[in-house]
Protein backbone atom coordinates (compact mmCIF):
# COMPACT_ATOMS: atom_id res chain seq x y z
CA UNK A 1 0.00 0.00 0.00
CA UNK A 2 1.42 3.57 -1.38
CA UNK A 3 0.89 6.59 1.01
CA UNK A 4 -2.07 8.52 -1.03
CA UNK A 5 -0.21 11.92 -0.31
CA UNK A 6 3.44 11.20 -1.38
CA UNK A 7 3.85 8.14 -2.59
CA UNK A 8 5.84 6.11 -0.10
CA UNK A 9 5.51 2.35 0.36
CA UNK A 10 3.32 2.12 3.85
CA UNK A 11 4.34 -0.74 6.58
CA UNK A 12 1.39 -3.15 6.34
CA UNK A 13 -1.00 -1.59 9.63
CA UNK A 14 0.82 1.54 9.90
CA UNK A 15 -1.34 3.87 10.69
CA UNK A 16 0.89 6.74 9.38
CA UNK A 17 3.21 7.48 6.63
CA UNK A 18 6.93 7.85 8.66
CA UNK A 19 7.86 10.19 5.49
CA UNK A 20 4.93 13.01 5.35
CA UNK A 21 3.25 11.83 8.61
CA UNK A 22 -0.40 11.40 7.03
CA UNK A 23 -2.64 9.46 8.69
CA UNK A 24 -3.56 6.39 6.46
CA UNK A 25 -7.33 4.98 7.56
CA UNK A 26 -7.66 1.14 7.06
CA UNK A 27 -10.60 0.25 6.50
CA UNK A 28 -11.02 -2.59 8.89
CA UNK A 29 -12.59 -6.13 8.34
CA UNK A 30 -16.51 -5.85 8.50
CA UNK A 31 -18.06 -7.56 11.75
CA UNK A 32 -19.19 -11.38 10.74
CA UNK A 33 -23.05 -10.31 11.80
CA UNK A 34 -22.90 -7.50 9.09
CA UNK A 35 -21.94 -10.24 6.36
CA UNK A 36 -24.17 -12.49 7.55
CA UNK A 37 -27.12 -10.19 6.97
CA UNK A 38 -26.18 -8.72 3.86
CA UNK A 39 -25.86 -12.41 2.47
CA UNK A 40 -29.28 -13.22 3.70
CA UNK A 41 -31.13 -10.24 2.48
CA UNK A 42 -30.12 -11.50 -0.97
CA UNK A 43 -31.15 -14.59 -0.74
CA UNK A 44 -34.60 -13.66 0.08
CA UNK A 45 -34.98 -11.39 -2.81
CA UNK A 46 -33.76 -14.10 -5.36
CA UNK A 47 -36.20 -16.48 -3.73
CA UNK A 48 -39.01 -14.55 -4.29
CA UNK A 49 -38.21 -13.78 -7.70
CA UNK A 50 -38.44 -17.43 -7.93
CA UNK A 51 -41.62 -18.27 -6.44
CA UNK A 52 -43.31 -15.15 -8.57
CA UNK A 53 -41.86 -16.82 -12.00
CA UNK A 54 -43.25 -20.53 -10.80
CA UNK A 55 -47.05 -18.54 -10.23
CA UNK A 56 -47.81 -16.40 -13.27
CA UNK A 57 -49.36 -17.38 -16.28
CA UNK A 58 -47.53 -16.46 -19.35
CA UNK A 59 -49.90 -14.01 -20.54
CA UNK A 60 -48.93 -12.60 -16.70
CA UNK A 61 -45.29 -12.19 -17.01
CA UNK A 62 -44.78 -10.44 -19.38
CA UNK A 63 -47.12 -7.71 -17.30
CA UNK A 64 -45.47 -8.16 -14.48
CA UNK A 65 -41.88 -8.81 -15.53
CA UNK A 66 -41.31 -4.97 -15.44
CA UNK A 67 -43.31 -4.24 -12.53
CA UNK A 68 -41.23 -6.83 -10.22
CA UNK A 69 -38.21 -6.26 -12.40
CA UNK A 70 -38.83 -2.40 -10.60
CA UNK A 71 -39.56 -3.40 -7.10
CA UNK A 72 -36.38 -5.69 -7.07
CA UNK A 73 -34.57 -2.21 -8.21
CA UNK A 74 -35.81 -0.62 -5.79
CA UNK A 75 -35.33 -2.93 -2.73
CA UNK A 76 -31.78 -3.51 -4.17
CA UNK A 77 -31.42 -0.12 -3.69
CA UNK A 78 -33.07 0.12 -0.53
CA UNK A 79 -30.99 -2.96 0.81
CA UNK A 80 -27.78 -0.81 -0.85
CA UNK A 81 -27.92 2.12 1.34
CA UNK A 82 -28.69 0.82 4.80
CA UNK A 83 -25.91 -1.78 4.27
CA UNK A 84 -24.01 1.49 3.18
CA UNK A 85 -25.23 2.85 6.22
CA UNK A 86 -24.17 -0.01 8.45
CA UNK A 87 -20.99 0.21 6.77
CA UNK A 88 -20.29 2.96 7.62
CA UNK A 89 -21.33 3.46 10.52
CA UNK A 90 -19.25 0.14 11.80
CA UNK A 91 -16.17 1.69 10.09
CA UNK A 92 -17.08 4.94 12.10
CA UNK A 93 -17.74 3.10 15.42
CA UNK A 94 -14.43 1.56 14.25
CA UNK A 95 -12.22 4.08 13.73
CA UNK A 96 -13.41 6.30 16.74
CA UNK A 97 -14.06 4.27 19.35
CA UNK A 98 -11.62 3.97 22.27
CA UNK A 99 -12.87 0.66 23.63
CA UNK A 100 -12.83 -1.10 20.37
CA UNK A 101 -9.26 0.31 19.69
CA UNK A 102 -8.16 -1.06 22.94
CA UNK A 103 -10.01 -4.65 22.25
CA UNK A 104 -8.36 -5.41 19.46
CA UNK A 105 -4.88 -3.78 20.96
CA UNK A 106 -5.02 -6.62 23.72
CA UNK A 107 -6.31 -9.19 20.93
CA UNK A 108 -2.70 -8.48 19.16
CA UNK A 109 -1.09 -8.62 23.00
CA UNK A 110 -2.22 -11.93 23.34
CA UNK A 111 -1.29 -13.08 19.66
CA UNK A 112 2.36 -11.12 20.24
CA UNK A 113 1.60 -9.46 17.08
CA UNK A 114 2.83 -6.02 18.85
CA UNK A 115 3.50 -4.17 15.93
CA UNK A 116 -0.21 -4.32 15.34
CA UNK A 117 -0.94 -3.54 19.08
CA UNK A 118 1.26 -0.62 19.54
CA UNK A 119 -1.21 1.20 16.50
CA UNK A 120 -3.82 0.38 17.99
CA UNK A 121 -2.46 1.78 21.52
CA UNK A 122 -1.58 4.69 19.58
CA UNK A 123 -5.06 5.29 17.90
CA UNK A 124 -6.66 5.06 21.72
CA UNK A 125 -4.31 7.83 22.80
CA UNK A 126 -5.54 9.85 19.06
CA UNK A 127 -8.60 9.33 20.55
CA UNK A 128 -8.19 10.95 23.63
CA UNK A 129 -7.49 8.13 25.99
CA UNK A 130 -5.46 9.62 29.03
CA UNK A 131 -5.09 6.75 31.23
CA UNK A 132 -1.78 6.55 31.69
CA UNK A 133 -1.54 2.49 31.84
CA UNK A 134 -1.76 2.63 27.85
CA UNK A 135 1.50 4.63 27.81
CA UNK A 136 3.14 1.76 30.06
CA UNK A 137 1.22 -0.82 28.07
CA UNK A 138 2.21 0.82 24.44
CA UNK A 139 6.01 1.12 26.59
CA UNK A 140 5.84 -3.07 27.11
CA UNK A 141 5.01 -3.82 23.40
CA UNK A 142 8.36 -1.81 21.92
CA UNK A 143 10.36 -3.94 24.87
CA UNK A 144 8.25 -6.87 23.71
CA UNK A 145 9.96 -6.01 20.00
CA UNK A 146 13.66 -5.51 21.57
CA UNK A 147 13.18 -1.67 20.40
CA UNK A 148 14.68 -0.28 22.89
CA UNK A 149 14.51 3.83 21.16
CA UNK A 150 10.73 3.08 20.90
CA UNK A 151 10.95 1.74 24.44
CA UNK A 152 12.83 4.02 26.27
CA UNK A 153 11.17 7.22 23.96
CA UNK A 154 7.86 6.17 25.20
CA UNK A 155 8.98 6.20 28.71
CA UNK A 156 10.94 9.82 28.33
CA UNK A 157 7.42 10.92 26.85
CA UNK A 158 5.37 9.66 29.75
CA UNK A 159 7.92 11.19 31.54
CA UNK A 160 7.95 14.91 30.10
CA UNK A 161 4.14 14.77 29.90
CA UNK A 162 3.58 15.75 33.36
CA UNK A 163 0.50 13.53 33.93
CA UNK A 164 1.94 10.63 36.13
CA UNK A 165 0.73 10.49 39.71
CA UNK A 166 3.79 9.70 42.16
CA UNK A 167 3.41 5.86 41.94
CA UNK A 168 3.83 6.23 37.94
CA UNK A 169 6.73 8.37 38.14
CA UNK A 170 8.55 6.36 40.10
CA UNK A 171 7.95 3.57 38.27
CA UNK A 172 9.16 5.35 34.95
CA UNK A 173 11.80 6.14 36.06
CA UNK A 174 12.80 2.47 37.39
CA UNK A 175 11.63 0.99 33.99
CA UNK A 176 13.94 3.68 32.36
CA UNK A 177 17.13 3.79 34.69
CA UNK A 178 17.06 0.36 34.61
CA UNK A 179 17.23 0.11 30.45
CA UNK A 180 19.80 2.79 30.76
CA UNK A 181 22.08 0.78 33.57
CA UNK A 182 21.60 -2.56 31.14
CA UNK A 183 23.93 -0.80 28.29
CA UNK A 184 26.18 0.82 30.91
CA UNK A 185 24.60 4.73 29.90
CA UNK A 186 25.19 6.19 33.37
CA UNK A 187 25.96 9.25 31.49
CA UNK A 188 22.64 9.45 30.03
CA UNK A 189 20.79 8.42 34.12
CA UNK A 190 23.37 11.72 35.26
CA UNK A 191 21.57 13.97 32.88
CA UNK A 192 18.21 12.27 33.64
CA UNK A 193 18.59 12.58 37.44
CA UNK A 194 20.17 16.16 37.19
CA UNK A 195 16.90 17.24 35.01
CA UNK A 196 14.89 15.76 37.30
CA UNK A 197 12.85 17.65 40.14
CA UNK A 198 11.62 15.33 41.73
CA UNK A 199 13.15 15.11 45.16
CA UNK A 200 11.97 11.42 46.13
CA UNK A 201 13.30 10.37 42.71
CA UNK A 202 16.68 11.97 42.94
CA UNK A 203 17.02 10.89 46.29
CA UNK A 204 16.45 7.29 45.53
CA UNK A 205 18.97 7.40 43.00
CA UNK A 206 21.46 9.72 44.65
CA UNK A 207 24.61 6.95 44.06
CA UNK A 208 24.25 7.05 40.44
CA UNK A 209 24.55 10.65 40.19
CA UNK A 210 27.83 12.72 40.48
CA UNK A 211 26.66 15.81 41.87
CA UNK A 212 29.36 19.22 41.63
CA UNK A 213 31.46 19.09 45.11
CA UNK A 214 29.95 21.53 47.39
CA UNK A 215 32.21 23.91 49.36
CA UNK A 216 32.21 24.58 52.74
CA UNK A 217 32.47 28.28 52.74
CA UNK A 218 31.29 30.67 50.05
CA UNK A 219 33.81 32.75 47.71
CA UNK A 220 34.50 36.07 48.50
CA UNK A 221 37.25 38.08 51.18
CA UNK A 222 37.79 36.36 54.80
CA UNK A 223 40.44 37.63 57.87
CA UNK A 224 40.59 34.25 59.40
CA UNK A 225 42.33 31.05 58.84
CA UNK A 226 39.45 28.97 56.79
CA UNK A 227 39.53 24.83 57.41
CA UNK A 228 37.80 24.66 53.51
CA UNK A 229 36.16 21.40 53.48
CA UNK A 230 34.75 19.78 49.92
CA UNK A 231 32.18 17.29 49.85
CA UNK A 232 30.16 15.00 47.45
CA UNK A 233 26.93 12.86 47.64
CA UNK A 234 27.81 9.67 47.21
CA UNK A 235 30.62 7.36 46.71
CA UNK A 236 33.63 8.49 44.85
CA UNK A 237 36.56 11.16 44.78
CA UNK A 238 36.98 14.78 44.81
CA UNK A 239 39.98 15.84 42.64
CA UNK A 240 40.90 19.60 43.16
CA UNK A 241 43.69 21.69 42.58
CA UNK A 242 45.07 25.54 44.10
CA UNK A 243 46.62 27.15 41.37
CA UNK A 244 43.64 27.62 38.84
CA UNK A 245 44.18 24.62 36.83
CA UNK A 246 41.40 22.08 35.65
CA UNK A 247 41.48 19.38 38.07
CA UNK A 248 41.41 15.40 36.70
CA UNK A 249 41.88 12.31 38.15
CA UNK A 250 45.47 12.95 38.49
CA UNK A 251 45.12 16.05 40.55
CA UNK A 252 45.45 16.21 44.43
CA UNK A 253 42.45 14.07 45.65
CA UNK A 254 40.44 15.49 48.61
CA UNK A 255 41.11 13.25 52.15
CA UNK A 256 40.76 15.97 55.23
CA UNK A 257 39.97 20.35 55.36
CA UNK A 258 42.19 22.16 53.26
CA UNK A 259 43.47 24.95 56.26
CA UNK A 260 43.71 28.64 53.69
CA UNK A 261 45.91 31.15 55.42
CA UNK A 262 47.10 34.68 54.39
CA UNK A 263 47.09 34.68 50.46
CA UNK A 264 44.52 34.60 47.60
CA UNK A 265 43.74 31.49 46.27
CA UNK A 266 41.36 29.77 43.35
CA UNK A 267 40.20 26.02 43.96
CA UNK A 268 38.87 24.33 41.27
CA UNK A 269 37.14 20.63 42.43
CA UNK A 270 35.56 18.18 40.49
CA UNK A 271 33.69 14.90 41.84
CA UNK A 272 33.91 11.07 40.35
CA UNK A 273 31.96 8.47 41.13
CA UNK A 274 32.08 4.93 41.74
CA UNK A 275 30.92 4.68 37.63
CA UNK A 276 33.06 6.57 36.44
CA UNK A 277 30.97 10.09 35.91
CA UNK A 278 32.53 12.88 36.32
CA UNK A 279 30.57 16.27 37.84
CA UNK A 280 30.64 19.75 36.57
CA UNK A 281 33.90 21.64 37.73
CA UNK A 282 33.41 24.22 40.80
CA UNK A 283 35.45 26.94 41.14
CA UNK A 284 36.06 29.32 43.93
CA UNK A 285 38.18 32.04 44.78
CA UNK A 286 38.82 33.01 48.42
CA UNK A 287 41.23 36.07 49.39
CA UNK A 288 42.72 35.63 53.28
CA UNK A 289 43.53 38.37 55.22
CA UNK A 290 44.83 37.43 58.76
CA UNK A 291 45.15 40.09 61.15
CA UNK A 292 47.91 38.97 63.33
CA UNK A 293 48.14 39.39 66.84
CA UNK A 294 50.77 42.41 67.91
CA UNK A 295 54.09 41.30 69.86
CA UNK A 296 52.89 40.83 73.48
CA UNK A 297 54.38 43.87 76.01
CA UNK A 298 57.17 42.01 77.96
CA UNK A 299 58.32 44.67 80.42
CA UNK A 300 61.03 43.41 82.26
CA UNK A 301 63.88 43.66 79.25
CA UNK A 302 66.42 41.14 78.47
CA UNK A 303 69.97 41.57 80.49
CA UNK A 304 72.37 40.50 82.89
CA UNK A 305 70.71 40.32 86.72
CA UNK A 306 71.96 39.51 90.12
CA UNK A 307 69.40 39.48 92.26
CA UNK A 308 65.85 37.15 91.71
CA UNK A 309 63.79 38.83 89.48
CA UNK A 310 59.99 38.14 88.19
CA UNK A 311 59.43 38.04 84.94
CA UNK A 312 56.32 40.64 83.63
CA UNK A 313 54.26 40.93 81.06
CA UNK A 314 51.66 43.90 80.02
CA UNK A 315 49.01 42.74 78.73
CA UNK A 316 44.97 42.47 78.62
CA UNK A 317 43.20 39.59 80.64
CA UNK A 318 41.39 38.41 77.43
CA UNK A 319 44.65 37.76 76.01
CA UNK A 320 45.87 34.31 75.77
CA UNK A 321 49.65 34.27 75.87
CA UNK A 322 51.89 31.34 75.55
CA UNK A 323 55.64 31.24 76.02
CA UNK A 324 58.59 28.98 75.49
CA UNK A 325 62.16 28.77 77.32
CA UNK A 326 64.10 27.64 74.50
CA UNK A 327 63.69 30.24 72.04
CA UNK A 328 61.16 28.49 69.66
CA UNK A 329 57.95 30.18 68.71
CA UNK A 330 55.43 29.22 71.35
CA UNK A 331 51.76 27.29 70.20
CA UNK A 332 48.94 26.57 72.03
CA UNK A 333 50.80 23.44 73.61
CA UNK A 334 53.32 25.56 74.91
CA UNK A 335 53.12 26.64 78.40
CA UNK A 336 50.18 29.60 79.05
CA UNK A 337 51.50 32.54 81.23
CA UNK A 338 49.18 33.72 83.77
CA UNK A 339 51.13 35.73 85.93
CA UNK A 340 54.42 37.09 86.60
CA UNK A 341 57.16 34.34 85.97
CA UNK A 342 60.44 33.85 87.98
CA UNK A 343 63.53 33.97 86.27
CA UNK A 344 65.75 30.95 86.44
CA UNK A 345 69.26 30.94 87.21
CA UNK A 346 71.77 30.97 84.41
CA UNK A 347 70.92 32.13 80.94
CA UNK A 348 67.86 31.55 79.46
CA UNK A 349 65.87 32.59 76.44
CA UNK A 350 61.88 33.26 76.41
CA UNK A 351 59.55 33.31 73.31
CA UNK A 352 56.17 34.86 74.06
CA UNK A 353 52.95 35.48 71.80
CA UNK A 354 49.22 35.67 71.95
CA UNK A 355 47.79 32.61 70.16
CA UNK A 356 44.10 33.25 69.09
CA UNK A 357 41.30 31.07 69.66
CA UNK A 358 41.45 29.88 65.81
CA UNK A 359 45.13 29.20 66.10
CA UNK A 360 46.47 32.16 64.72
CA UNK A 361 49.88 32.72 66.23
CA UNK A 362 51.20 36.04 66.59
CA UNK A 363 53.92 38.18 66.82
CA UNK A 364 56.64 36.99 68.96
CA UNK A 365 58.74 38.84 71.76
CA UNK A 366 61.59 37.48 72.67
CA UNK A 367 63.84 38.25 75.85
CA UNK A 368 67.24 36.84 77.08
CA UNK A 369 68.30 36.71 80.66
CA UNK A 370 71.61 35.96 82.76
CA UNK A 371 70.66 35.77 86.39
CA UNK A 372 73.98 35.13 88.84
CA UNK A 373 73.37 35.33 92.49
CA UNK A 374 75.98 36.99 94.64
CA UNK A 375 76.69 34.52 96.73
CA UNK A 376 79.16 31.42 98.23
CA UNK A 377 76.08 29.28 98.96
CA UNK A 378 74.80 27.17 95.87
CA UNK A 379 71.81 25.56 94.57
CA UNK A 380 73.37 22.05 96.24
CA UNK A 381 74.35 23.67 99.29
CA UNK A 382 70.74 25.25 100.02
CA UNK A 383 69.18 21.29 99.12
CA UNK A 384 71.42 19.63 101.38
CA UNK A 385 69.85 22.08 104.24
CA UNK A 386 66.29 21.20 103.30
CA UNK A 387 66.89 17.70 103.79
CA UNK A 388 68.52 18.36 107.38
CA UNK A 389 65.63 20.09 107.94
CA UNK A 390 63.65 17.44 106.97
CA UNK A 391 65.39 14.88 109.03
CA UNK A 392 65.47 17.36 112.10
CA UNK A 393 61.97 17.16 112.38
CA UNK A 394 60.97 13.68 111.59
CA UNK A 395 59.79 14.16 108.10
CA UNK A 396 62.15 11.68 106.50
CA UNK A 397 64.11 8.99 107.79
CA UNK A 398 67.24 8.95 105.66
CA UNK A 399 69.18 11.89 102.74
CA UNK A 400 66.84 9.02 100.15
CA UNK A 401 63.78 10.31 101.47
CA UNK A 402 62.33 7.25 102.58
CA UNK A 403 60.04 7.97 104.94
CA UNK A 404 58.50 4.78 106.55
CA UNK A 405 54.81 3.99 105.54
CA UNK A 406 54.45 7.45 104.30
CA UNK A 407 56.67 6.25 100.82
CA UNK A 408 58.87 8.88 99.72
CA UNK A 409 59.81 12.36 99.65
CA UNK A 410 61.85 14.23 96.99
CA UNK A 411 62.83 18.23 97.22
CA UNK A 412 63.22 19.81 93.81
CA UNK A 413 64.66 22.96 93.30
CA UNK A 414 62.32 25.41 91.21
CA UNK A 415 63.85 29.02 91.29
CA UNK A 416 65.32 32.18 92.82
CA UNK A 417 62.38 34.50 94.85
CA UNK A 418 62.63 37.11 96.98
CA UNK A 419 60.07 37.38 99.70
CA UNK A 420 60.01 40.82 101.54
CA UNK A 421 63.85 41.89 101.32
CA UNK A 422 65.34 38.76 101.29
CA UNK A 423 66.35 36.44 98.87
CA UNK A 424 65.83 32.48 98.98
CA UNK A 425 65.72 29.24 96.60
CA UNK A 426 62.66 28.06 96.48
CA UNK A 427 62.55 23.82 96.78
CA UNK A 428 58.74 21.88 95.94
CA UNK A 429 58.36 18.74 97.97
CA UNK A 430 57.07 15.65 95.96
CA UNK A 431 55.90 12.23 96.72
CA UNK A 432 57.11 9.34 94.83
CA UNK A 433 55.06 6.11 95.11
CA UNK A 434 56.03 2.50 94.62
CA UNK A 435 55.82 2.55 90.88
CA UNK A 436 58.13 5.70 90.97
CA UNK A 437 55.60 8.35 89.90
CA UNK A 438 55.82 11.72 91.45
CA UNK A 439 53.25 14.00 92.62
CA UNK A 440 53.59 17.70 94.27
CA UNK A 441 52.66 17.78 98.22
CA UNK A 442 51.60 21.26 97.72
CA UNK A 443 54.59 22.14 100.30
CA UNK A 444 57.07 24.48 99.82
CA UNK A 445 60.55 25.41 101.31
CA UNK A 446 62.94 28.48 101.16
CA UNK A 447 66.40 28.39 102.35
CA UNK A 448 68.05 32.21 102.60
CA UNK A 449 70.67 32.59 99.52
CA UNK A 450 72.93 33.96 102.27
CA UNK A 451 72.96 32.61 105.58
CA UNK A 452 71.39 29.40 104.34
CA UNK A 453 68.60 29.08 106.78
CA UNK A 454 65.87 27.33 105.76
CA UNK A 455 62.10 28.35 106.22
CA UNK A 456 58.53 27.22 105.33
CA UNK A 457 57.60 28.77 102.20
CA UNK A 458 53.40 29.89 102.35
CA UNK A 459 51.60 31.40 99.65
CA UNK A 460 47.94 32.79 100.10
CA UNK A 461 44.92 32.79 98.27
CA UNK A 462 46.03 36.04 96.35
CA UNK A 463 49.50 34.55 95.50
CA UNK A 464 51.01 36.25 97.77
CA UNK A 465 54.67 34.78 99.76
CA UNK A 466 55.21 35.00 103.17
CA UNK A 467 58.10 33.01 104.97
CA UNK A 468 57.54 30.61 108.46
CA UNK A 469 60.06 28.99 110.83
CA UNK A 470 60.05 25.23 110.98
CA UNK A 471 59.06 24.03 114.07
Amino acid sequence: MNCPKCGNEIEEGSLYCTVCGEDIHIVPDFESEVEQSMQDTLDHIAEELQDSQKADTPEKKQKSKKSIMGWVSGIFFLVIIVLAGVIVGAIYHMEHSVEYQMARAAECVGKQDYQQAVNYYIRAQELGNTDQEVGFALADCYYAMDNVGGYENQLLTMIDGGQLNQNQLERAYAQLIQSYRARNDYQTIDSLLNSCDNEVIRSTYQNLQAKAPEFGFEEGYYQEILPLKLSSNTAGSIYYTMDGSEPDENSLVYTAPIFLDNGEYTIKAVFVNQYGLVSDVVTKRYQIEIQIPIAPDVTTASGEYSSPTMIKINCEEEDMIYYTMDGTTPTDESTRYTGPIPMPLGDSIYSFAIIEEDGIVGEVTQRTYSLRLNTDITVDIAMITVYNEMLRTGRILGYDGYAGENGIYQYQFQYPLTVGEDDYYIFAELHVDEAGSSIRTGSYYAVHVYNCVCYKLLIDEYGSYSIAEIL
